[in-house]
C-alpha cells in the first residue's frame, strides 16, 4: 500500500474509532431521523420452510442481510466466515474441494461419492455439491445460517447445518441500481439490477454482475499473478400471480468463473537428509509463514467453473394451508489443470520405493454435473392448535469426472542414494514422462418423506415433533489406465470397478417452546441426524477404497433463549448445545502411490459443544451494534484409522480437536449514521472478528495450524437524502494481519498452505446510483 493510501486507511480507521466511542452521547443530543436506518425491526426467516419471526424459531440461527454483506464486500462463501462465528471455511486446490463446517462439524473429501455435511440452500433449491457453493453472492436479501442438524425438513446433506440463501424479490415499482467498485490490487466489480412489473399480476427482474483481480501473489517461476480471478454472471426472477390463490416464481441464473487461484505456497518444516538435500534448495525463494503467497510452479494454477440452472415454484393457497411445488434443473461444469508437485524445478532423484521423489507432475481433471430436485410440500398458513409442514422430496445426480496426471522423471545414476532417493545421471538429459488417465461416472439418488409439527398446547406453550425418512443409492463406474504396469510416482496401476450401495435412515427432532413473556422465548430440542452412505471415488482408488462408507447419525441437544428487550432495541439469541456423531464421514490424510491424498472413512465417533450468542442492538435509532459469539468444543472421541493405510493412525489423536473448528470466534460490526443537516447522510460502519487457534489436519500435525488472530474492516457511506446516489470508502484488515486458512502437510516433506485475499490491509471504493 502507498503512504498516501496509508494515510487514508488510517484516518479512517481514526475516523470509526472516535466514531464508536462518540456515538451514544452525540444520538442524545440530537433527534433521530424519521427513517430511523438502523432501528432493530422484526427478521423474518424461512427456516422452517414457511415465513415465521426469527423469535419464533426454535433452533439457532444466525441471519445476514444481503445490504450487511454489500457494505463489507463480501462476496462468497468464502468471506462468509467473518460474519458469522460458527461457520468455517475450507479452502482447497479448487473450488470442488473447498467445503463448509458449522459447529465444528463438515465434510471435506476429493471424492465423488460423498455429500458435504452443510447444505446450501438457495431460493428453495438445495445445491448438491461443495463446489457449487462457492460461486459469487447474486442480488441477496439475506443468509439464514441454521446450526446443527436439521434432518426433519432439509434432511439432504444437512447433518451439520444449513445455510439459506434469499434472494430479493422484484419490486412492485420499475426501478433498479447499478454500481461500480474498485480494489486496491486491481479489484473490479460491477453489478446492475432493474425489475418491476410487466403487468398487473407479474413482475419481473434481471441482474448481473462481472469482477475481476489480477491476484495477491505470484509464481516466481515465471513472475505471473495468482489467486485472481474473472467472474461474470446473470439472474433472472418472475413472479406472476394470476389469483388471490395462486404464485408462480420462476428463476434461471447463469455464471462463468476463470480463476488462477487456489494456489498453495510451500516450505520445508520436516529436518532430514532428504529434505537437506532436495527440497530445502529448491524452495529457496518461499518461506513457511502467514506472510507468504507466493508459489514456485513450472504450471500455473488455473480453474474454470460454469453454474447454470433454473426452477420453478408454484406456490398454491388451499384457505387452510398453502401447497408448494419446487422443481429445480442444475447444471456445474468444472475445469482445473495444476502442478501436482508444487515445485518447478527439473527431476534432479528417481523415485526409488515408496519415497516421493523430486519429479515434476501435472494434473489435468474436468467434471460435468448435473442435477434435478424434486420437492412437493404443505404447510398449515393459518394459526391452530396443530400446526404442521410435510412433503415428499426426490434427489437425483450425475457427476462425469476425467482425470490425467503426468509424471517426468530422470534416468538413475550410480550414486549414492539421499534420503531414499538415487541421483540423476551426470549430465544427463534423458528424461521419462509416465502419466494415468482415469474417467468415472458418480450417481446418487435419494427419496425421503418428511414432516413437522407444532402442537400449541396454550399461547405460550407448545412442543416441536418431526420426522424424515430417507431411501439413498449410491452408484458408480471406475476406470483406470497407466503407462506403467507398476504404480510410480503419483499413479497406481490401472484398475478398474464397478458398483453400487443402498441404505436408508430415519431423521426427525422433538423440543418443547415456553414463552416466558412477549419477548422472551426458552426452548429445548432433541434432534436425530442422518447422512447417506458414501463411496471414495478418487484418481489413486485401489480396491481397498471401494468398500462402503456407512451412514453417518448423530444424536444433538440444544436449549436456548430468544429475548427482545429495552423496548425490543436490544435482540439477544442464546444457545447451549451438544452432539455426537457416529460413523463420522471425514477425511484423513494419507500417502497413496508416492502422493499425499485426501481418504474418506468412517471415522469413529466425533462430538461438538458449546454456547452461542447473537446480538443486534439498536442504542439509537441511528447507531447499532450487531455481532455474535461462540464457544466450540469439536473434538474427536474415537478414531478409526481406514483399513490399509499408509500413515500411522496413532490413539493420541483421540481426544483432540477436529480439523477448521476454532474453540472460540466472535464478531462484532457498528452501523451509525451521522446525524448531520447537511443535504446528505454519511453512514460509519466499522467490523471486527476474532478467532483463536485453528488445526487443520486431523492427524494433529504440530504445523498444520493458524495461530489466532483478528481482522478489523471500515468504511464510510455518503449518499444523498433520497438515496438516488452514493459513494463508499472501505478499509479491509486495517491492521495487515497476515493469516492463512489452509495448511497441508505433503508426507514428511513440506507443508503446504493457502493464504486469501483478505489476509492483506486493501482499500475499496464504491459509487451506486439507484433508480
Amino acid at each position: 500500500m502507498t503512504t498516501t493510501k496509508f494515510k487514508l486507511a488510517l484516518a479512517l480507521s481514526t475516523t470509526m474509532a472516535m466514531a464508536m466511542i462518540a456515538a451514544p452521547a452525540a444520538a442524545q443530543d440530537t433527534p433521530a431521523e424519521a427513517d430511523a436506518p438502523f432501528a432493530t425491526t422484526d427478521i423474518i426467516v424461512t427456516a422452517q420452510k414457511r415465513e415465521q419471526n426469527l423469535q419464533d424459531v426454535p433452533v439457532a440461527i444466525s441471519v445476514v442481510s444481503g445490504d450487511q454483506l454489500e457494505r463489507a464486500n463480501v462476496n462468497s462463501a468464502e468471506q462468509l466466515f467473518q460474519r458469522v462465528p460458527t461457520l468455517t471455511f475450507r479452502k482447497g486446490n479448487t473450488n470442488k474441494d473447498s467445503a463448509l463446517s458449522i459447529r465444528g462439524v463438515g465434510t471435506i473429501s476429493f471424492s465423488s461419492g460423498v455429500e458435504p455435511s452443510v447444505s446450501t440452500v438457495i431460493d428453495g433449491v438445495v445445491y448438491a455439491r461443495t463446489g457449487q457453493q462457492t460461486s459469487d453472492f447474486l442480488d441477496v436479501e439475506r443468509i439464514e445460517v441454521l446450526r446443527g442438524p436439521q434432518g426433519s425438513l432439509f434432511g439432504k446433506n444437512a447433518s451439520a447445518g444449513v445455510i439459506n440463501i434469499v434472494s430479493r424479490d422484484p419490486g412492485n415499482q420499475l426501478g433498479g441500481y447499478i454500481d461500480a467498485a474498485w480494489y486496491e490490487g486491481n479489484e473490479y466489480r460491477i453489478r446492475g439490477s432493474v425489475g418491476g412489473p410487466l403487468s398487473d399480476s407479474v413482475r419481473a427482474s434481471v441482474t448481473g454482475f462481472w469482477s475481476q483481480y489480477d491476484g495477491n501473489a505470484r509464481n516466481v517461476f515465471n513472475g505471473h499473478k495468482v489467486n485472481g480471478y474473472e467472474h461474470w454472471g446473470v439472474r433472472g426472477k418472475l413472479i406472476a400471480e394470476p389469483s388471490d390463490a395462486l404464485k408462480i416464481t420462476l428463476i434461471a441464473d447463469y455464471s462463468k468463473n476463470s480463476d488462477n487461484g487456489y494456489a498453495d505456497s510451500i516450505g520445508t518444516v520436516f529436518s532430514s537428509a532428504f529434505n537437506n538435500a532436495v527440497f530445502i534448495p529448491s524452495l529457496a525463494p518461499l518461506t513457511l509463514d502467514g506472510k507468504n503467497k507466493d508459489i514456485d510452479n513450472d504450471l500455473d494454477p488455473y480453474t474454470k467453473d460454469k453454474n447454470s440452472g433454473v426452477s420453478g415454484q408454484f406456490d398454491l393457497d388451499l384457505g387452510g394451508a398453502t401447497l408448494t411445488s419446487i422443481t429445480a434443473y442444475r447444471h456445474w461444469y468444472n475445469f482445473q489443470v495444476r502442478d501436482g508437485d508444487f515445485r518447478s524445478d527439473a527431476p534432479k532423484y528417481v523415485n526409488t520405493g515408496t519415497a516421493s521423489g523430486d519429479v515434476r507432475s501435472h494434473d489435468l481433471g474436468d467434471l460435468a454435473f448435473d442435477q434435478f430436485t424434486q420437492e412437493l410440500r404443505i404447510a398449515s398458513s393459518n394459526p391452530q392448535f396443530f400446526e404442521y409442514v410435510a412433503g415428499l422430496y426426490y434427489y437425483h445426480t450425475k457427476e462425469v469426472d476425467y482425470f490425467n496426471r503426468t509424471v517426468t522423471a530422470c534416468t538413475a545414476s550410480t550414486l549414492p542414494t539421499v534420503g531414499g532417493l538415487t541421483p540423476c545421471a551426470a549430465g544427463s538429459s534423458t528424461y521419462t514422462t509416465n502419466q494415468g488417465n482415469a474417467d468415472f461416472t458418480t450417481k446418487l439418488t435419494s427419496y425421503s418423506a418428511f414432516g413437522q409439527g407444532t402442537l400449541n398446547f396454550t399461547d405460550a406453550f407448545r412442543g416441536i415433533i418431526g420426522l424424515r425418512y430417507t431411501e439413498d443409492k449410491v452408484s458408480y463406474d471406475f476406470a483406470r489406465t497407466s503407462t506403467q504396469a507398476t504404480a510410480f510416482t503419483g499413479v497406481n496401476p490401472a484398475f478398474a470397478s464397478a458398483g453400487s450401495i443402498k441404505d436408508n435412515g430415519w431423521s426427525g427432532n422433538a423440543g418443547l417452546q415456553y414463552d416466558l413473556s412477549d419477548d422472551v422465548v426458552g426452548y429445548v430440542t432433541y434432534t436425530r441426524g442422518y447422512k447417506g452412505p458414501a463411496l471414495n471415488i478418487f484418481f489413486n482408488m485401489l480396491a481397498r477404497d471401494t468398500g462402503r462408507i456407512d451412514p453417518e447419525k448423530s444424536n444433538a441437544y440444544e436449549a436456548g433463549l430468544k429475548m427482545r428487550l429495552f423496548d425490543r432495541r436490544l435482540t439477544l439469541n442464546l444457545a447451549t448445545f451438544y452432539a455426537k456423531y457416529d460413523n463420522y464421514q471425514a477425511n484423513f490424510l494419507d500417502i497413496v502411490a508416492g502422493q499425499v491424498v485426501t481418504r474418506l472413512t468412517n471415522a469413529g465417533s466425533v462430538s461438538t459443544r458449546g454456547i452461542e450468542m447473537d446480538f443486534n442492538a439498536a442504542i439509537t435509532d441511528d447507531f447499532s451494534l450487531s455481532g455474535g459469539f461462540n464457544y466450540t468444543d469439536a473434538h474427536i472421541n474415537k478414531f478409526i484409522c481406514p483399513a490399509g493405510a499408509a500413515v500411522t493412525c496413532a490413539d493420541a489423536i483421540n481426544g483432540k480437536p477436529l480439523p477448521f473448528a476454532p474453540k472460540y470466534k466472535g464478531t462484532v460490526t457498528m452501523d451509525w449514521r451521522l446525524p448531520l443537516d447537511v443535504g446528505f447522510n454519511v453512514d460509519l460502519n466499522s467490523s471486527l472478528v476474532y478467532q483463536s487457534k485453528t488445526n487443520f489436519d486431523i492427524n494433529q500435525n504440530p504445523n498444520a495450524f493458524q495461530n489466532a488472530y483478528a481482522i478489523w474492516d471500515a468504511g464510510v457511506r455518503f449518499s444523498t437524502k433520497d438515496d438516488k446516489y452514493s459513494l463508499s470508502l472501505i478499509v479491509k484488515n486495517l491492521t495487515d494481519k497476515q493469516f492463512v486458512i489452509q495448511r497441508i502437510p505433503n508426507g514428511t516433506s513440506f507443508m503446504r498452505q493457502i493464504t486469501p485475499r483478505d489476509a492483506e490491509r486493501y482499500f475499496g471504493v464504491t459509487g451506486r446510483v439507484n433508480f
